[in-house]
């Protein structure tokens, strides 16, 4: 009987980093206490009607710091710049109203955050970028239980793939397909159906001590609406790369 047990500890003892090195990347909010992050966001809007385009750009460079009461997750701008581009005109928004906003969240084991407070954006920023949902995704998804090389499915629309590690960090890629579509009866009895469909890549460098480092997304969408016999559509391409500081 002692023998048996000498064997199976030996067993569990010799599985052991096998295991570890499979347990999937989970957020520990307490590691995010103290963490600044600096994001920096491209997006390119063009929109379409009938023959009619127009196109725009905007950049926005933000840093955020994160503090931890309780359960609760506490992030405020700590810096921001807000660019747009039109008719090949760029101007710098005024955005002293924001710096300094802060939000009120948890987040999940798996990333998913729920907002509970978030700061005040006026219109003429809010109509460029709007920040105020900036921490609605902010964080990255935490990827599924892969070795390198391997790929995962999560639900029909999220692929995973596990690439090599470096600078002893877990590297990861996504990459997500949506599409709805819907109808609905607009004033004066106009019915209307539009899809959006989108679709986003992300890598992700994970510290199995501190969580998400350094990632980056590429989303693009299409938004389009048909009614009274008119198309307009609306197509969007955004580029986030984010970075941990500290």
């Amino acid at each position: 009987m002692r023998v048996v047990n000498i064997v199976a500890i030996a067993l569990v003892c010799a599985m052991a980093p096998s295991v570890v090195a499979q347990t999937a990347p989970r957020y520990d909010v307490r590691r995010l206490n103290g963490a600044v992050f600096m994001e920096q966001v491209h997006t390119d809007v063009v929109t379409q009607s009938g023959s009619a385009e127009r196109g725009r750009i905007v950049v926005r460079t933000a840093q955020f710091g994160i503090a931890m009461h309780g359960d609760t997750l506490v992030v405020t701008t700590d810096t921001l710049d807000l660019r747009e581009t039109a008719d090949g005109v760029q101007r710098a928004i005024d955005v002293d109203a924001v710096v300094g906003g802060r939000w009120k969240l948890t987040l999940g084991a798996r990333g998913n955050a729920t907002v509970i407070t978030q700061p005040f954006v006026p219109g003429e920023i809010g109509d460029v970028s709007d920040i105020a949902i900036a921490m609605h995704d902010f964080f990255p998804p935490a990827p599924p239980s892969l070795t390198a090389g391997k790929r995962g499915i999560e639900a029909p629309e999220r692929t995973w793939r596990r690439l090599q590690d470096s600078a002893g960090l877990s590297r990861y890629r996504w990459s997500d397909r949506r599409q709805s579509d819907s109808s609905y009866v607009a004033g004066d009895s106009v019915a209307v159906r539009a899809s959006v469909g989108s679709k986003e890549d992300g890598d992700v460098a994970w510290d199995i001590a501190r969580g998400p480092i350094a990632w980056s997304r590429h989303i693009a969408t299409t938004a389009t609406s048909r009614f009274a016999g008119r198309t307009n559509r609306a197509v969007i391409d955004q580029r986030i790369v984010v970075r941990r500081l500290q």
